[in-house]
């Protein structure tokens, strides 16, 4: 019996392997290292433990991409794109008549020049010398770190590198790539035809970004690539020498906002932790009201022993008092807007442990605030519950340990879906999580509990924020704010009981395994 148990066991570590490497030869691939790259270049998550759904839906992504490939490889000798290219041009074919995506696409840029026929023109001229010389004609994101936002394709960028026709330094004719890496492709095309000097490779996002977006950063890209400096462009931080020299430093796969925002903390001798934390807060990707938020990273530079993990809280909380306006509740039914509680709120001269104190009174109002609204009425003498739509995001079950006549754990990951759930989770943790009771409600975000069972008693262990749209993790902690590290960095933390503690590892564990089942990716 013993023997058959552990060659069972040794059965089932081992298929992991077998599936993963069935899995790569599927997709050509040779190595895990390929099979990685191969997804972040397609926005996938890189892990190797995944579901059959997944695996499935990414063989059948690479067949679409084979098919394309192969129509490239061939495109002379069967379809003739450019013919088609051309026919296009001269409105000779119909919506209906195309055949592949990318002709649907090259036909959409081609509609949005119609009122400008030399554009136009060299947007064929483009696609023509493209066609014979470069392979952009995929339909994957160009750019994976903005996902499949509109504009986000290499045909897409070609327009937009079109626009600016007349800023071009260099002939279109006496283009070549000599490289098969389209995204390398595209690169090297734009610095060819604009600019002068290096251009950092992150600066590639300008190029796609949809048509109804403002050309900043495509007029920022023209401007570092002629050799200015950055600090004299539009932006909207204020750079010092460091700051401009950092931007040009940033790692290739961050979006230009992400860039501006590392720079600028980085260029106050801020730490990597505290870039990290504002990146992915509120004001990561946001500068509206920048002279202000300049202002509170100051003020986080300047007291380096803050948590990150507090950081993103005390932005909402402050963003709250000086910007958000308030509905007030009066008799009759009747909502009043009233103003922000303190539109005139500055750091300056603020100690940060009372800063925390006020965020921490502010969070604790919120769970008593948070059953008393819905449809701007309020019950009287009664707590309202509102209620909100499933995501559409699963949940999860898991049995730890599988001999059913022993004490074992079982694992759930399950959706908060009303404000009650919420301030339940927060009061069994300890945390604001009340807070995000509007934006579950817009449907924006989901709220999940991921708990422990045992014998019957269930222990909420870690409450997760899902951006719904992305479907990206962005929040995960435990009792008292914990990371999902369980690394213990205030005094509460430290009165947290050892079997909680305990519970942590083996709940991170258990988060991984709902988000491959769910395709979710992190920003945590």
């Amino acid at each position: 019996m013993a023997k058959r148990k552990a060659r069972k066991r040794r059965e089932q570590q081992r298929e992991p392997g077998r599936k993963l490497k069935s899995h790569l030869r599927a997709l050509g691939l040779s190595s895990t290292q390929e099979y990685q790259r191969w997804c972040r270049n397609r926005g996938l998550g890189s892990g190797t433990q995944k579901s059959d759904s997944q695996l499935r839906k990414e063989q059948s992504l690479a067949k679409r991409q084979w098919g394309d490939a192969a129509l490239t490889r061939n495109r002379r000798n069967t379809r003739r794109p450019s013919n088609t290219i051309v026919k296009i041009y001269n409105r000779d074919l119909k919506k209906g008549d195309l055949g592949t995506d990318y002709f649907r696409k090259i036909r959409s840029v081609f509609s949005q020049f119609e009122d400008n026929g030399k554009s136009r023109r060299i947007f064929l001229e483009l696609l023509l010398h493209v066609e014979r010389n470069a392979d952009l004609f995929g339909m994957e994101p160009a750019f994976p770190a903005l996902g499949t936002k509109p504009g986000n394709t290499f045909i897409e960028g070609l327009g937009n590198l079109v626009r600016h026709h007349e800023d071009w330094l260099r002939p279109l004719a006496d283009w070549d790539s000599d490289t098969h890496n389209p995204r390398r492709q595209f690169n090297h095309l734009a610095r060819y035809l604009l600019a002068q000097y290096d251009v950092p490779a992150f600066m590639d996002a300008a190029w796609f970004q949809d048509i109804t977006s403002e050309t900043r950063q495509q007029n920022w890209f023209k401007h570092i690539g002629t050799g200015q400096n950055i600090r004299k462009a539009n932006i909207p931080v204020r750079f010092t020498k460091m700051m401009a020299h950092l931007f040009l430093q940033a790692p290739d796969d961050f979006t230009i906002e992400k860039a501006l925002r590392w720079a600028q903390i980085i260029g106050q001798d801020g730490s990597e932790g505290l870039s990290h934390a504002i990146m992915h807060s509120r004001i990561g990707t946001c500068f509206d009201h920048e002279d202000f938020w300049e202002s509170v990273i100051k003020f986080f530079v300047n007291n380096p022993m803050l948590d990150p993990d507090q950081v993103g809280p005390l932005i909402d909380f402050m963003h709250t008092q000086k910007y958000e306006t308030q509905q007030i509740a009066r008799p009759g039914g009747i909502v009043e807007i009233a103003p922000p509680p303190q539109p005139n709120f500055s750091v300056k001269a603020r100690s940060i442990d009372k800063l925390l104190r006020q965020m921490e009174e502010w969070h604790a109002h919120l769970i008593q605030e948070a059953y008393g609204e819905e449809n701007g009425r309020t019950r009287k003498g009664k707590r309202v519950i509102t209620r909100w739509e499933p995501s559409g995001i699963g949940e999860y079950r898991f049995m730890e340990g599988k001999n059913r006549s022993h004490s074992h754990t079982v694992w759930q990951v399950q959706e908060l879906r009303s404000n009650r759930e919420l301030v339940a989770e927060g009061k069994a943790l300890n945390h604001c999580v009340s807070s995000y009771a509007k934006n579950c409600r817009k449907g924006n975000i989901s709220v999940w509990s991921l708990r422990a069972v045992t014998d019957g008693l269930h222990e909420p262990v870690l409450t997760v924020a899902v951006d719904n749209m992305s479907r990206r993790v962005t929040q995960v902690r435990g009792k008292f704010n914990i990371s999902v590290s369980g690394k213990r960095r205030n005094k509460k933390h430290n009165t947290l009981k050892q079997s909680y503690l305990r519970l942590i590892p083996r709940s991170q564990t258990i988060l991984q395994k709902w988000m491959r089942k769910e395709g979710l990716r992190a920003y945590y």
